[in-house]
């Protein structure tokens, strides 16, 4: 296929970037080098390569014929990149000039047409591929792309091969590389059951999946005309990707999920079909020029919440940074669909500040009450009251209005809620301490700390070791008081210094906290004091609670301090997996950590491709083990779990 003058390969604006690792690149070098060996030694040998699918487009005079791939891209750049590395590391000039004129390059081509090269690589991994091919010079940027890497590793390889083997290295291509076959399938466009789209859909890569962008860019474009998919390729996709790297496909799923106020499974390998199949569903009226316009839109958006770049007001960039420091990223499209009204100049700079505020607070609230399973599930709902937002006079009161309606399950904790879990709960582990803590110093002094710095540490005041000072300083109860006092609120503080104070006795700590911590929250409620006891940490965790809630998080108290969570109760037998936010997830059961099921609804998991109930489940499966109970009845959350936490502890109580 590669050896004819006439014919010039082309990989389409919808096709994927060029993605295999060394890893797969080793296989196909071993399977060469095998194949080859094996034919020296008299033996017979092919390897068989997979399938290659192409549409050829309409003929130009002058041009070879141009052969759109459907399927083969990652397998036969592999293969090109083989040939130059081997054209590159023989010797022999005449060898090296017949494998670049036979497999490289179309000698027929007057000029440097693109289609001098047999290979036209997509845009991103064309420039790097380019020069591999013409042997031009790379720039640092060109070697970081993955044709690159295994250009390399295919020379370096072949190196060794010329170092340690008897054989010249063109029998690599006479006894290997030519053994491969494949079994190559042309499409004719005007066959409606030959839709290139609907086949490349179907298909098996040999290599990685489809990510849910890739699938939604080859939907968007597959089908259309050539020059229009360049078009839309160049003037909209291309943006997408330079916009949000790395994000691509968690944007598309935010983006359906703001669109359509609906919650949809996370952009993660397991969920990319689904998502798609949800995406095609969706947008099956929109015309792709119209839809990618409009996610070009949202892309800066979405790059500002996620990635931090600049949206021209740094209130705003700041809120959505704190945001990331709650890692809220079940919020997403809600705030997607806030900053998309913000800039069609629905709300103004003050107004949508005064929404991420409000935002802010009721997100750290409900990490400090524990609160978050039903999130992912809720917050995409949430898109829905934009518009009532909109033509909100008050729109602050509004949204806080819009909270205080919420289920149970997304309620606004009250300060009586927080202040009694806060009292004693193990902060030392808390995820947002450092950045509770950070907000509280600003709060006092007006300047933020850098979290990035290394000498930002949380600090245990009253030490996680006991020395004979501090057993003397916390009186005959110290190991009780030791163990029920040590990681809570008032025992922790945020401190700037460049080594661990460890058990250091509480005269010198407090003189750090004085001298070179220069930060106010290691001193306020701590330098006042003579000791450091039981009674300390207490007046110190009240403290910080009335700050917390009163000057931090407030909360308007006609809304939200009257709620008690018995008005409000809902019973455990009516929670769902919907209520917990778990529905498209994997649990696993407790007995035997090897068996998973996956929640497909609100009440149900899939195992062994039948829907079950989990009290039934949990039978059955007690059952195969020999293990099952005289009545034969089990309360199936109790035996299952959800990343390390059983269900039936994920309900609330009551």
């Amino acid at each position: 296929m590669l050896s004819g003058n006439d014919v010039t390969f082309y990989i389409p604006p919808y096709q994927r970037n060029y993605e295999w690792d060394t890893n797969q690149c080793k296989v196909f070098f071993d399977d060469v080098i095998r194949t080859a060996e094996e034919n020296l030694d008299g033996q017979v040998s092919e390897h068989f390569f997979g399938t290659i699918t192409y549409v050829q487009s309409e003929s130009v005079f002058g041009q070879p014929n141009k052969l759109i791939l459907i399927d083969g891209q990652q397998r036969i750049t592999t293969t090109m990149l083989f040939l130059v590395a081997l054209r590159d590391v023989i010797v022999d000039e005449n060898i090296k000039n017949f494998i670049d004129q036979t497999y490289l390059k179309n000698n027929k081509v007057i000029g440097d047409s693109e289609y001098k090269i047999k290979l036209k690589q997509v845009e991103t991994d064309w420039d790097a591929y380019c020069k591999i091919i013409l042997s031009m010079d790379m720039t640092n940027e060109d070697k970081m792309a993955a044709v690159y890497r295994n250009y390399k590793f295919f020379r370096d390889e072949l190196r060794k091969v010329s170092d340690q083997k008897e054989y010249s290295l063109d029998r690599l291509v006479e006894l290997g590389l030519a053994k491969f076959s494949v079994v190559t399938i042309q499409l004719e466009t005007e066959h409606k059951w030959e839709n290139p789209q609907e086949i490349f859909e179907s298909m098996n890569s040999l290599g990685k999946p489809l990510s849910l962008a890739d699938l939604v860019r080859n939907y968007l474009l597959l089908g259309l005309s050539a020059e229009k998919q360049d078009f839309l390729y160049h003037n909209y996709w291309i943006a997408l990707e330079k916009k949000l790297p790395g994000q691509l496909s968690n944007f598309i799923r935010d983006f359906m999920q703001c669109e359509n106020a609906q919650p949809y499974s996370r952009a993660v390998e397991a969920n990319y079909k689904p998502l798609y199949a949800n995406f095609k569903n969706l947008f099956k009226f929109s015309d792709s020029e119209a839809l990618l316009k409009k996610m070009t839109e949202y892309a800066p958006l979405y790059a500002g919440i996620v990635l931090g770049t600049t949206l021209g007001n740094d209130k705003i960039s700041r809120y959505l940074s704190d945001l990331r420091s709650i890692g809220a990223v079940t919020i997403y499209s809600f705030v997607l669909g806030l900053l998309k009204s913000w800039k069609d100049q629905k709300f103004n700079d003050t107004e949508i500040i005064a929404l991420l505020d409000v935002l802010k607070t009721f997100l750290l609230r409900r990490r400090l009450a524990e609160l978050g399973n039903a999130e992912n599930k809720a917050f995409p709902l949430w898109n829905e009251h934009i518009k009532v937002l909109e033509i909100s006079s008050d729109k602050k009161n509004c949204f806080y209005e819009i909270i205080a309606s919420q289920e149970f399950s997304m309620r606004m904790p009250s300060d009586a809620e927080i202040k009694k879990l806060i009292v004693t709960k193990d902060f030392y582990t808390f995820r947002q301490l450092k950045f509770i803590f950070a907000l509280i110093e600003e709060k006092l002094t007006k300047s933020l700390p850098d979290l990035s710095d290394k000498n930002l540490q949380i600090e245990h005041i009253m030490p996680q070791t006991l020395n004979e000072d501090w057993v003397s300083m916390l009186g005959e109860n110290y190991v009780q008081d030791h163990e029920n006092y040590l990681h809570t609120l008032g025992n922790l503080t945020l401190i700037r210094h460049n080594q661990e104070l460890g058990n250091e006795c509480f005269a010198r700590k407090k003189d750090v906290y004085t001298n070179n911590s220069a930060l106010q929250i290691s001193q306020r409620e701590i330098t006042n004091k003579e000791v450091w006891n039981k009674d300390a940490i207490e007046q110190r965790t009240n403290w910080l609670i009335d700050y917390l809630l009163n000057d931090l998080l407030p909360v308007p108290k006609e809304l939200f301090n009257s709620m008690n969570n018995s008005n409000r109760k809902i019973k455990k037998r009516t929670q769902t997996f919907v209520d917990l936010g778990i529905v498209g997830e994997i649990i696993n059961f407790i007995d035997d950590k090897s068996i998973v099921a996956r929640v497909v609804n609100d009440r149900e998991v899939e195992f062994e491709g039948k829907n079950w109930k989990l009290s039934p489940l949990t039978k059955e499966l007690r059952t195969r083990k020999g293990k099952c109970n005289s009545k034969g009845a089990y309360r199936g959350p109790a035996f299952w779990e959800y990343k390390g936490k059983k269900i039936v502890d994920m309900y609330p109580e009551g």
